[in-house]
């Protein structure tokens, strides 16, 4: 790997090996696991680590599971467009089609969680409003951390927004809005609402701030539809595709599309609740839990 070019993948056990050979092993010990990659982050850029490198991220072992690629082919990508602040790829592309920005699709999947992003962000003093964010087309959307950014997006991003949060739950951790991001929610492992926070931040950002310089990993319509993970994703974008493409092209999303589109990701999510209830997720192995429960119903 070009030493301009820095992507860690977290090793968590004792011996365990890299998942993904292209990437550069982080070993650690993760003194909140309850935030997940976000201490990461955080420390990383503690660590000044991103000066170090002309480009950096931080990617999950999942990276190829979700992503559908390899490590090498994520990295040639960015090797060839490493004149801009940030690239990224999203493994969730389907998700734009029904879902006008991230939290839209997030409220859903996590009711609650656009309050409680807000009330953080405005705990922590950091200037971004999530109930009025804009679209989140493909230029700007990007489910998951699987991003590479420059020194200076390090220090503008991970430094003027996650570390303001990272301060201020370390410093008040029995605040209401400290509480109330480490409140459970659904999903395939135990997690909070935290984690799916940092995760959908980027993209907010990367929306309103389009002065930045952006990368994204294209998809062409085919591969689009096989990141759907059953059939009725598949109805949904077929469904919506040319609709969306077209306000999309046109920057122009009427109140109409909106509500149609709030309709469908409001059954888009009764649906993969429902599903994947019973069988495991493709990405986890897991069935998806209850709220504030297990999957064996336990508490």
């Amino acid at each position: 790997m070009s030493a301009d070019i820095a992507i860690f993948e977290p090793v968590f056990a004792e011996g365990a090996q890299l998942v993904e050979p292209a990437f550069l092993p982080l070993r650690f010990e993760n003194a909140r696991p309850e935030w997940r990659e976000f201490q990461l982050l955080i420390d990383l850029y503690r660590n000044g680590a991103h000066r170090r490198h002309r480009h950096m991220g931080l990617f999950s072992p999942k990276f190829c599971l979700k992503a559908g690629i390899s490590g090498e082919r994520f990295l040639r990508f960015v090797r060839e467009n490493d004149s801009v602040d940030v690239v990224f790829i999203n493994p969730f592309p389907q998700i734009a089609y029904w879902s006008y920005n991230v939290w839209m699709q997030g409220e859903y999947a996590h009711p609650g969680l656009a309050d409680a992003a807000q009330a953080l962000l405005d705990a922590s003093g950091v200037a971004m409003d999530v109930r009025h964010a804009p679209r989140n087309n493909f230029r700007t959307l990007a489910y998951c951390n699987f991003w590479v950014g420059s020194q200076a997006f390090w220090d503008q991003y991970v430094g003027g927004v996650l570390e303001p949060i990272a301060r201020f739950l370390e410093g008040q951790p029995n605040h209401t809005a400290a509480r109330g991001v480490m409140q459970e929610t659904a999903h395939t492992d135990r997690a909070s609402y935290l984690p799916f926070i940092i995760e959908r931040l980027l993209s907010t950002y990367l929306a309103v701030h389009p002065e930045l310089r952006t990368c994204a990993y294209a998809f062409d319509q085919e591969q689009v539809e096989s990141y759907c993970v059953n059939s009725f994703e598949r109805l949904l974008l077929q469904r919506m595709r040319d609709d969306i493409d077209a306000a999309d092209r046109n920057g122009s999303f009427t109140s109409e599309l909106k509500k149609r589109m709030d309709l469908a990701c409001s059954l888009w999510q009764q649906h993969f609740f429902d599903y994947f209830a019973t069988r495991p997720h493709p990405h986890t192995g897991r069935v998806v839990e209850s709220f504030g429960t297990i999957a064996d119903g336990s508490r």
